[in-house]
């Protein structure tokens, strides 16, 4: 259904209330019908959460019980020691660079 209330900008995917989104439910219903599944998008983006926030403001945001979001962010932890092992070579490269460089000059 189209609203033609003019108080604000129009919903992305407008309710049968006006000035209301569409409920999860229906929208979940209306996707699945075109074979589009939205469990994958919400876990991903739930798992993108989880990876940067703490439990408890993950809980409070969603409304999901802290159990729950601390087994999000359990699951979503990210292992940093990959990534501060390439920068630790990136700065020796670089270091090491402008060393060759202040010497030859």
């Amino acid at each position: 259904m189209i609203s033609h209330d003019q108080r604000g900008p129009g919903r992305l995917f407008p309710g049968r209330v006006p000035g209301q989104p569409i409920a999860n439910h229906a929208l979940t219903t209306r996707l699945n019908r075109h074979s589009i599944s939205v469990r994958p998008a919400r876990n991903g983006a739930l798992a993108a959460l989880a990876a940067d926030l703490p439990a408890a403001i993950l809980a409070d945001l969603l409304g999901m019980h802290v159990t729950t979001a601390v087994r999000w962010v359990t699951y979503a932890r990210r292992d940093w020691a990959d990534y501060l092992a390439a920068r630790a070579a990136d700065r020796k490269n670089t270091d090491q660079q402008k060393g060759n460089s202040a010497r030859s000059e």
